[in-house]
């Protein structure tokens, strides 16, 4: 039994409870009818029993006094027949009315048809004696006698017929009134059956949504706000107490999403002041090592341009070139490692340090170069001292302990969403343990390995690069380091997109 949900459970259980209530009181109906109409029964036998003992009493006073007056002709036993007589008639009457067209109907007409020949007989014996006419009333007498008689045994006969009819009769009605007692105890135990049914019912129509939308919030205070709550229509109220649930989970899972962004925008940031914090800590500690590496980088670069200047001045063409080489090259390391470089600069950069090589080294150190003809590849920017370190790492580690040279080859392009530069070299090699130690060395160990390692000019190791690299573009694979057929590479991955 399922009432539609729109109906609220106040609804349900008044309907519930009149339902209840009117099926005991159709019972109670039931039962007070029925045991009214064996009453009525029972009345209505007894009514008839009575009446017909009341004439059976009556005639038998008004024989006794007929006989009375008879025998004494006392005027009281007189006075008392006539009594008895109308009495008679009166009780004529009463049985006449409750003539029906049934065994004992046809007997109560018989008696009452007796009944009145009997007083005819019983008036006219009468009316004889007092008239003192001795052979009518002595024949009268007789017959009244007589009839007398037959009508008190035809009374016996039908009054014990009536005793056994109405002993039937009550045993019939207590068979009646036991199985309308029974009926009722049925009938109070099917209602008790069907209350608790129903109280059962509610209650599980009630706690049930209440259980699975405690559940429902168990699962969001666990962490989980994508639980998904289905619509419940058990009810008025509790399909809105979903929906109001529903509501607030959703508002929850909003203001939670809204803290985790605020939150990892605010560990992007710490992050990135982190990093930057490293960078320019690289910075600082790549500019000492510099100028370690340097005594007095301004007395020098003053003294080579004073160099270049006089060897213009003798016509020395070759020295003069050698001199401007090393002046770009110092200039262009005192800028600083705090500043960016575009990568026509940093090319730039190398073309003078390669010149200043083969100038010392002439054909022993062959130098190739091939950039991607692209107007804005050049104006690409990215840390300042990155090209430089990797050359001369080609050449102090790879090239440089060939007796006969080798070569350095740099190429740049443009390749998806990034700018590849490769530095490649011929010389001895790397071994794959020396590659997996540069480019998976631990953050604390390289931090200490800049403070060690440097380069014989610029003073900035491949470590130093790569740990540059990772703090500017916020991502670890910007380098990848291959020795395959005699040549190794360094290839830098640089995206265009730098992080904020």
């Amino acid at each position: 039994m399922r009432l539609p949900s729109s109906i609220r459970y106040q609804t349900k259980l008044v309907a519930f409870l009149l339902l209840s209530i009117g099926i005991t009181m159709l019972a109670g109906l039931y039962s007070y009818l029925s045991i009214q109409n064996l009453m009525d029964d029972s009345v209505e036998t007894f009514q008839k029993n009575y009446q017909l003992a009341n004439a059976y009493r009556e005639v038998e006073l008004m024989q006794k006094e007929f006989e009375t007056y008879f025998s004494t002709s006392s005027s009281d036993s007189l006075v008392a027949f006539y009594n008895h007589s109308a009495a008679v008639g009166s009780n004529i009457e009463e049985l006449r009315k409750t003539v029906t067209y049934t065994e004992r109907g046809i007997h109560v007409k018989n008696i009452s048809n007796m009944m009145d020949h009997y007083l005819q007989c019983a008036d006219d014996a009468v009316r004889a004696k007092r008239g003192r006419m001795v052979d009518n009333y002595t024949q009268g007498y007789a017959d009244t006698v007589k009839e007398n008689r037959y009508i008190t045994r035809y009374m016996e006969k039908m009054m014990s017929t009536d005793l056994i009819g109405s002993a039937e009769r009550y045993a019939e009605i207590s068979r009646n009134v036991g199985q309308i007692t029974m009926f009722n105890n049925l009938l109070i135990a099917a209602v008790a059956i069907f209350m608790t049914v129903a109280i059962g019912f509610f209650s599980a129509e009630m706690t049930r949504p209440l259980s699975q939308l405690a559940s429902y919030a168990q699962e969001i205070s666990g962490g989980n706000f994508d639980v998904q709550i289905p619509e419940n229509h058990t009810s008025r109220e509790v399909s809105v107490l979903y929906r109001t649930f529903r509501l607030m989970a959703a508002n929850i899972k909003e203001h939670v999403e809204e803290l985790r962004q605020k939150q990892r925008i605010e560990s992007a940031l710490s992050e990135q002041k982190v990093n930057n914090l490293k960078m320019k800590t690289a910075l600082r500690e790549s500019e000492l090592l510099a100028l370690q590496s340097q005594v007095n980088p301004h007395f020098i670069f003053n003294t080579i341009n004073i160099g270049a200047q006089l060897a213009m001045l003798h016509g020395d063409d070759i020295t003069c070139t050698y001199f401007q080489n090393a002046a770009d090259i110092f200039r262009y390391n005192l800028r600083g490692l705090d500043t960016n470089a575009t990568l026509r600069q940093e090319l730039e950069n190398i073309n003078a340090y390669m010149n200043l090589l083969q100038t010392r080294f002439g054909d022993t150190v062959q130098f190739r170069q091939q950039i991607e003809e692209k107007t804005d590849l050049l104006d690409f920017v990215l840390p300042r001292m990155t090209l430089q370190p990797l050359v001369e790492n080609a050449y102090i580690h790879g090239i440089s302990e060939r007796e006969d040279g080798g070569v350095i080859r740099l190429a740049a392009w443009e390749e998806g969403d990034e700018i590849r530069v490769a530095v490649c070299d011929n010389g001895k090699g790397m071994t794959p343990e020396k590659i997996e130690e540069l480019l998976h060395v631990d953050p604390e160990e390289q931090e200490q390995a800049l403070r060690i390692r440097k380069s014989h000019v610029s003073g900035i190791g491949v470590d130093n690069v790569l740990h540059r690299l990772r703090l500017f573009y916020g991502r670890t694979d910007v380098m990848e380091i291959t020795c395959e057929e005699g040549e190794t590479c360094f290839l830098l991955k640089l995206p265009k997109q730098v992080m904020p």
